[in-house]
């Protein structure tokens, strides 16, 4: 079986399509990431003349469309923005959350009346809020569902203590002034005075903080995660106030072997129930923060209950069962999972 993942630019959304191309691979199927930004669909889908397809709305290009109706044996599943009951609620003015445009929701319908090739469209969300916030592509008679983000056991087995990273409180994220509406209350009162604790920053955005440590380069991420006592997961703003966003970060997190304090987002709790402590508000985050720096045991027992957690439901192979069963794949399905179990002590 060969998976096509389409993929545009380097984000959390890459990650996880490299996430989902690792397990298909090392489950002996054949998986390439195109790059559909900066390569030509037809020498893509030419090349490697895939049996599914997994694209988004959003770069539903003529050239893509042609490809995929010469091709009436591909399945196609499509990541998708919010069309749903909330979506008209949501203040997008303040809220930069992805909607699916009219535009792509005419270009899915017309793609599936002509061909009847999209199974699904998806999203990260969790799967209690594909409910309200993509119920309406049922009225396309395309099916909406949960494709939650996921630890990548290839590119994030082996994680190392590196004493040059070893700090109190360790954050991998940028900089910009969304994301700042979160990160301003909760992570920058820890900056100052400087040196109450120690505090290690890295991102592709800079941040005006002495204790920025610049860019660090993938295959040292996981090692920031296992080298700082705590690693905080902060969402972006629409996250904490609608509850259905959970990001990359805090699977890699666990995955890893770290120790993780969130702030407070519906799905983090539905998710990941106790494993991960929960910040009700700023100070309340600054409280946890002391709590557990003087709690070396119950930060351990708390990572490593995390850790087995996103093991047994949340990896790349997860998700790769989860979308090979959303086509009824079902038999590849099992497969997948099963293989993962056999050989879970090698990731």
């Amino acid at each position: 079986m060969k998976i096509m993942i389409s993929s545009d630019g380097t984000h959390a959304h890459f990650y996880q399509r490299v996430a989902w191309a690792n397990a298909f691979n090392s489950c002996g199927m054949q998986a390439m990431l195109w790059d559909c930004k900066n390569s030509s669909a037809f020498d893509a889908f030419d090349t490697f003349e895939p049996d599914i397809f997994l694209g988004q709305s959003y770069n539903l290009t003529p050239d893509v469309v042609k490809c995929i109706k010469e091709r009436p044996w591909l399945k196609i599943g499509l990541r998708a923005g919010d069309w749903g009951d909330q979506t008209s609620q949501i203040d997008h003015e303040k809220f930069n959350i992805l909607t699916c445009s009219p535009q792509e929701q005419q270009a899915i319908q017309k793609l599936n009346d002509e061909t009847g090739q999209v199974k699904f469209v998806h999203i990260h969300y969790t799967p209690e809020a594909i409910d309200v916030t993509h119920n309406r592509f049922e009225s396309i008679g395309v099916k909406a569902i949960s494709l939650m983000m996921c630890a990548d056991v290839i590119s994030y087995r082996e994680a190392k203590f590196d004493p040059e990273l070893a700090c109190d409180i360790g954050f991998v994220g940028g900089y910009w002034p969304y994301k700042a509406q979160v990160l301003d209350p909760y992570l920058m009162p820890l900056l100052e005075p400087f040196g109450q604790y120690k505090v290690k920053l890295f991102g592709n955005q800079p941040w005006k903080a002495n204790q920025y440590c610049g860019l660090i380069s993938d295959d040292k991420v996981k090692d920031v995660f296992v080298s700082s006592k705590i690693c905080p997961n902060l969402s972006e703003p629409h996250a904490q106030e609608y509850g259905f966003d959970v990001n990359e970060r805090i699977f890699k997190i666990l995955y890893a072997g770290g120790f993780c304090i969130s702030d407070n987002v519906v799905g983090y709790k539905t998710t990941f129930g106790e494993h991960v402590p929960i910040a009700d508000n700023p100070e309340h985050f600054k409280e946890l923060i002391d709590y557990y720096l003087e709690k070396p045991t119950e930060r351990l027992k708390l990572a490593e209950a995390g850790n087995a957690h996103v093991k047994e439901k949340h990896t790349g192979f997860h998700r790769a069962s989860e979308i090979l069963a959303a086509f009824g794949l079902q038999d590849p399905s099992e497969e997948v999972v099963k293989q993962y179990k056999e050989n879970m002590n090698a990731f």
